[in-house]
């Protein structure tokens, strides 16, 4: 058996082997006096928590530091842990393949235990084929504001993984060895010289050029080698292999479709964004074709396939392809003429239907199989066959969003132009009956001309856009503060005014505790209309807000909520014989739903995943899990063996007195978090005075600006600066405040026997117990309290004090409530990579705050200060491995 510190010894051994490179390149490019000063920067912050004298001496350099000096020394300690990430991310890879030696696929996969374990429970293989094969998991790739890196560093990251691995080998000669550190020292000497900071915001456009990337250099690749892996699987423990075009993995996108608080996003971008992915999925079938064209060079082949050629031809795979490549080069061709704004183009050489293509595949496929070419069938054309069921002809599925607001805004212009009455006053019950019978309507309602505002004007032209737009390119319209009937009709009236022929799916997001608690009521009415029950055609689709719940109501109110809804929302639509398909809409940060998602599936209530998943990816997440080739294909299989047991072997159901105590515990952790979050008088001074709230928005991370409103507050500005600001100073304040009192108040009730059965047997109580364990671990008051000794004025220390303390109570009470039980030994890593860390991390720290010292106490400060401030911001993201 391996133990955790053999385990640990090649992790150890690369952060040393990186943490040196770092070290020369360090003392070659900033001079040795600066990298003294940083190694004895570094050796105080070892001991300073427990050495007074040594905390003190830290301070009083940190203090003493020039402009410049400040910003060198935050490059070098934030480079230092992202070396340190770029090994425990490769690590993690080596440990799945380790552990792959006995494999079905290249690496370890927990699928591989899980169907013995269903087979065990008396599920049938079949019953599990038959769930992979109809497998649905749509993954939503957001422009989230949460990743800080720039892309280049990312591409040199990666690449420092893949020599890493190289180093693995053991028949590396000693010539080879060197070249290897040679290279590694060469990207480490680059990443030091290359500016860690945007200088300009991404525009929408060029956001969605970043996720067109992520799919082009790794997902076009991973998705067949997971189905490869899937099959093989399959093949091996089920005795058949999965149907040829089967794939459960969808992509689908909000980059250039995400509306909602950015007014960036605009018509314009989204008919450009949906062309130029069209254009580049048509690129990349392209280039596979041409390759096809060079292997398939053969004679034999089917009556089929010859039947598809004219005359008598020596090289039938190639003819055929060749028509194919020719449709798929017309294709890019009418991507561009559409961009250029050119129309009434041809269509009858071009590919609009990715059915069609895959049947034409499929005729290569079947006639290689009849003529013993079977190995090749499956190695290269089952491959395109399979890319076209996940990506289709479109790469993505482009999701629109916006506000519910705004489509009241345009229809309240409408009817009062029309002198109808004003459609903004009126209840929900004359609103849905107008909607309703406008929706049944054949005759147009906005009439051609009629005077809009400009964000009137710009939400009529999107749904024009829509109406423009390949269907097959578009997915769901998501309205977010969604909170009646009327807000999803709303949606279904202005895309018929605006002639989409194929109506985009309308998907109402629930995300305030007041709305997920009635978001049953709101979907029963719906489906209670004959009109839009029939409109729907059986299939419903509702998102799940993770962040604002979060925000509006704390995180263990916030995850009771949720996880009620998504019972009610089943129920309800069940009633109604309509399937229901949840959409969760998760950040990567425990505060806004984030966690592995094996657990965070299991954790969900029974009978609400069926088969299907929609879960969105944000910012650095997509980073995290897409960035290199098998952290790819493990997260894809991942998710398959999660959605597979969360149907087939979903958890129990919440017993009574486990529903009676998440219940008590969610009305006294919400109105703790309320309670300080809304009713105390300094606690928005305190946030602005200790946190970067307020410089992040200077942070060019995202086209979208931080707040939805300008001149908003608190309650205006989003989910992920909330949880992104309190994430810097390590008070993590929005994962954990209220919970403590929660769980205080039933311990005192002599309840912890309870709370312990509970993450026993409840796999949503467990799941949410580790979370908070997690969150606890990277909590920190030592440095929370430094923040408040730079940078809060006496009126509000005592919040900070207050706050400080609470989080010590929880910490005490969680730790009380796990002691002896598993989930308190598996946290043991995390632990310790959060003590190895710290004398890295706690100098960035200390040298943000002093940095907002010096930025608050001069408004006419020197541009090196908010070079630091945002070096020391991306650094403290990767010491603590999540952002927002």
């Amino acid at each position: 058996m391996v133990t955790i510190n053999e385990e640990q010894a090649p992790l150890r051994r690369d952060i040393r082997l990186l943490g040196e490179m770092l070290g020369r390149t360090l003392k070659s490019q900033a001079g040795k006096d600066l990298y003294e000063l940083v190694e004895e920067i570094r050796a105080l912050s070892k001991v300073a928590r427990k050495d007074p004298d040594a905390d003190a001496r830290l301070r009083t350099i940190i203090r003493g530091l020039d402009d410049e000096d400040t910003l060198t020394l935050a490059r070098a300690f934030g480079h230092f842990l992202n070396a340190a990430n770029i090994a425990e991310n490769y690590h993690s890879m080596r440990c799945h393949r380790n552990e792959a030696d006995n494999a079905l696929s290249d690496q370890y996969s927990m699928l591989e235990d899980l169907i013995p374990r269903l087979v065990k429970k008396g599920v049938s293989k079949q019953e599990i084929l038959k769930t992979l094969s109809e497998m649905e998991i749509e993954l939503v790739l957001t422009a989230h504001p949460t990743e800080v890196k720039r892309r280049t560093l990312i591409q040199k990251s990666s690449k420092i993984s893949d020599l890493l691995a190289k180093r693995d080998r053991l028949n590396l000669t000693p010539f080879e060895k060197q070249e290897l550190r040679d290279d590694l020292e060469t990207l480490i000497t680059a990443i030091w010289q290359t500016d860690e900071i945007r200088r300009v915001r991404p525009t929408p456009v060029e956001e969605a050029k970043w996720g067109m990337a992520i799919i082009e250099e790794i997902l076009w690749h991973a998705v067949p080698r997971y189905m490869r892996s899937l099959d093989h699987i399959a093949e091996e423990l089920l005795g058949e292999k999965l149907p040829i075009d089967c794939c459960p993995i969808r992509i689908a996108s909000w980059m250039g479709g995400d509306r909602d608080g950015n007014p960036n996003v605009t018509a314009d971008v989204t008919y450009e964004v949906a062309l130029r992915s069209r254009w580049m999925a048509a690129d990349l079938y392209h280039r596979e074709i041409n390759e096809m064209i060079q292997r398939l060079s053969m004679e034999n082949c089917s009556e089929e396939l010859r039947a598809c050629c004219v005359g008598d031809v020596r090289e039938p795979y190639r003819v055929f392809l060749r028509s194919i490549r020719n449709k798929l080069h017309m294709t890019k061709k009418w991507c561009e003429a559409r961009l250029e704004g050119k129309k009434g183009l041809p269509t009858s050489n071009i590919y609009l239907d990715a059915e069609v293509l895959q049947n034409e595949l499929k005729i290569c496929y079947r006639s290689l199989k009849e003529t013993n070419g079977a190995l090749i069938a499956d190695r290269s054309i089952l491959s395109l066959i399979r890319r076209i069921s996940c990506f289709g002809l479109s790469l993505v599925k482009l999701d629109i969003r916006q506000e519910a607001p705004r489509h009241t805004d345009v229809l309240n212009a409408v009817t009062e132009y029309l002198e109808l009455g004003s459609y903004a006053e009126w209840d929900e019950k004359k609103r849905q009956e107008f909607l309703v019978t406008e929706c049944r309507n054949r005759r147009p309602l906005i009439p051609e001309g009629m005077p809009l505002t400009p964000d009137q004007q710009e939400l009529i032209d999107t749904m024009r856009t829509i109406a423009r737009l390949p269907a097959d390119g578009l997915g769901a319209y998501v309205i977010s503060m969604a909170g009646a009937p009327s807000d999803v009709l709303a949606v279904r009236l202005l895309q018929k005014e605006a002639g989409v022929a194929k109506p985009l799916r309308v998907v109402p997001l629930f995300e305030t505790l007041a709305d997920l608690d009635r978001c049953g009521d709101t979907m029963n009415c719906l489906f209670s209309i004959p009109w839009y029950k029939q409109d729907i055609n059986g299939d419903q689709e509702v998102m799940i807000g993770y962040s604002d719940s979060g925000k509006d109501a704390g995180k263990l109110a916030a995850s009771w909520a949720q996880y009620r809804a998504q019972e009610t929302l089943t129920r309800v639509a069940r009633e109604h014989g309509i399937r229901m398909n949840l959409f969760h809409g998760r950040g990567g940060s425990i505060g806004r739903g984030g966690g592995p998602v094996e657990h965070a599936l299991l954790a969900q209530a029974p009978g609400t995943v069926d088969g299907r998943l929609r879960v969105t990816e944000q910012g650095e997440v997509i980073q995290q899990k897409y960035s290199i080739p098998d952290v790819a294909v493990f997260n894809l299989m991942q998710y398959t063996a999660a959605v597979a047991e969360a149907t087939l072997a979903p958890p129990p159901r919440a017993k009574p007195q486990w529903r009676e105590i998440m219940n008590q515990m969610s009305e006294i952790s919400c109105t703790e978090y309320r309670k300080i979050v809304r009713g105390h008088e300094n606690f928005v001074k305190y946030f602005r005075q200790v946190t970067p709230e307020q410089e992040l928005g200077r942070l060019y991370i995202g086209s979208r600006p931080a707040k939805r409103k300008a001149d908003g507050g608190i309650e205006s500005l989003r989910a992920i600066p909330w949880v992104f600001a309190w994430t810097q100073i390590r008070l993590m304040l929005p994962a954990w405040l209220g919970t403590g009192e929660a769980l205080k108040q039933v311990v005192d009730e002599g309840k912890e026997p309870l709370l312990q059965e509970m993450i026993e047997e409840w796999p949503f109580f467990y799941f949410f117990m580790d979370m908070l364990d997690m969150v606890l671990c990277k909590a920190d008051a030592y440095v929370a309290e430094y923040y408040d000794d730079c940078l809060a004025t006496d009126d509000v220390k005592a919040l900070g004090r207050m706050l400080r303390e609470k989080l010590q109570s929880t910490k005490e009470v969680a730790e009380h409530i796990v002691k002896n039980l598993p989930i308190q030994a598996e946290r043991e890593t995390l632990r310790s990579s959060v003590l190895v860390r710290n004398p890295y991390a706690d100098p960035l720290n200390l040298l943000q705050g002093e940095v907002l010292r010096r930025i608050k106490k001069d408004e006419n400060h020197p541009d090196v200060l908010e070079d630091a401030l945002m070096v020391t911001i991306a650094g403290v993201a990767a010491a603590m491995k999540n952002t927002g």
